[in-house]
């Protein structure tokens, strides 16, 4: 039977047919057996063709007995989840029957098999051949992770070819199917409370938080991607151990190496991405649907790099500043920008700033000077920093917020000698926007009665003459 759809709250979903029958006499009724095309621990999948359409399609058939309680609520498990997904690039499931014995799920077929029986045949995929799985890996699971489906067993026995590569080029473009989703589960949403605890999966497409027995989110997916496109493009995943203790070291310290030839020849765009989706820290590493956004995977290579996500912006954001500071303290333009500034016009002796250079003069521009004007007054402007998005360096600005307001005192100016690991500083937002006191911004001046001690009963009084008047006692 054909599958059709009906819509629910707004929502599009599959209707598959689930049907009982007594035996599979039944079921040849509808569908005439073919060939075998694979055999599982308990069970087998065959060719099987439709009497009334011809149409060929591939019926998984589990036996109930050899899966047991467990094996069997696996299968249920990936029979809702098929139930509910509808994606190009996700197996199709077109119906159900169940018999006393035996489940069968009807899908449709994948003539080219796994996707590791065609690397084993052709020993490593090109850069565009991988480029194209991989853009259809990531638009399958970030269909998923968009309705909470974690698949958590990802890798290349588990990836179906739709096409056969007889009828493809040289350069084949893969039509792949994600398939078993036995090992599955549905969040349900997100919080700390959703976060999912199971260690389940193949080791070696395992994320270290799942290997670590860490909580863990669909990020762990994002790993196994990345695992499969190191292996597509070199032959062989990125890290093997003889021993699940060993192998957990190495998954944990995440280190790639591109010393190898085949992987030398692989441009820069994908060593990023690879690098980007095999982050150890599953908060820093790139999501399903940023992958699809990447400049690799979508072919412009045009297209500006950006950080995937806020932590990563802040880290490339601070590696920017230490550059910088470190510059600035080889040349002679001051490093103290993040603190208030000192414009001295004072005609006596210059005062020293935060890196030890005289104020006196300051070179612009390579070799100009700016020479100090004579004054008898000395201002102090508070500033703050600003930052331009394309990455330029930080400018002053000066505080509208400002100290000298009328009444005020001005405090002497410190002359004080930073070194260049004072300068240093650690990065915080706090660094960003000096301290502001609540009595600071408001434009009225502060406005102080003085008072007097005297030797009377209350001990103080005021000094204006609207003080009041005491009786003579008679």
């Amino acid at each position: 039977m054909p599958s059709q759809r009906a819509t629910v709250n707004n929502a599009e979903y599959k209707v598959v047919p689930h049907t009982r029958v007594d035996d599979e006499f039944a079921i040849r009724q509808i569908y005439n057996f073919g060939q075998r095309l694979g055999q599982g621990s308990y069970g087998v999948v065959i060719e099987a063709t439709h009497n009334g359409t011809g149409k060929k399609w591939a019926i998984k058939k589990v036996n109930r007995e050899k899966a047991g309680s467990s094996g069997v609520k696996l299968l249920e498990r990936e029979v809702s989840i098929l139930k509910q997904v509808d994606h190009e690039h996700i197996i199709h499931l077109e119906e159900v029957f169940e018999t006393p014995k035996r489940v069968y799920l009807v899908t449709e077929v994948c003539e080219g098999g796994e996707l590791s029986t065609v690397l084993h045949r052709k020993k490593r995929l090109s850069e565009k051949e991988t480029r194209h799985v991989i853009r259809s890996l990531a638009s399958a699971i970030a269909y998923l992770h968009k309705n909470d489906i974690v698949h958590r067993d990802l890798k290349l026995e588990n990836i179906l070819v739709k096409n056969n590569e007889s009828d493809s080029e040289i350069d084949m473009k893969l039509n792949i199917k994600v398939t078993d989703f036995g090992l599955s589960v549905q969040k349900g949403g997100v919080g700390s409370d959703k976060m999912l605890q199971a260690t389940c999966g193949t080791p070696l497409y395992m994320a270290p938080e799942v290997l670590s027995a860490h909580q863990y989110t669909q990020q762990c997916d994002t790993w196994s991607i990345g695992v499969i496109m190191y292996t597509l493009l070199s032959g062989d995943p990125p890290f093997v151990a003889n021993s699940e203790e060993k192998l957990t070291e190495l998954v944990n310290k995440g280190e790639l190496h591109f010393d190898d030839s085949i992987l030398q020849q692989i441009s820069d765009g994908a060593k990023d991405v690879l690098s980007r989706l095999l982050k150890v820290d599953p908060a820093h590493r790139i999501t399903a649907n940023e992958l699809l956004d990447n400049p690799w995977v979508t072919g412009d290579t045009t297209a500006i790099q950006r950080p995937p996500n806020v932590l990563e912006m802040m880290k490339q954001w601070r590696e920017d500043l230490d550059g910088d500071e470190e510059e600035s303290n080889s040349s002679s333009v001051p490093s103290s920008i993040f603190h208030d500034m000192e414009t001295s016009q004072d005609g006596g002796e210059s005062s020293t700033s935060s890196n030890g250079t005289s104020n006196s003069s300051r070179e612009i521009d390579g070799g100009s000077k700016q020479p100090r004007f004579p004054s008898t007054q000395s201002t102090k402007k508070n500033t703050i920093a600003s930052f331009s998005v394309d990455g330029s360096l930080p400018v002053k600005k000066t505080n509208k917020f400002s100290s000298n307001l009328p009444g005020s005192k001005t405090s002497p100016k410190l002359n004080m000698t930073r070194t260049s690991f004072q300068d240093k500083r650690t990065w915080s937002p706090t660094h960003l926007i000096p301290s502001i006191r609540s009595g600071s911004i408001s434009g009225k001046p502060e406005v102080r009665r003085s008072i007097t001690p005297i030797g009377d009963a209350s001990g103080y009084k005021h000094t204006n003459k609207s003080a009041p008047k005491t009786k003579k006692s008679t």
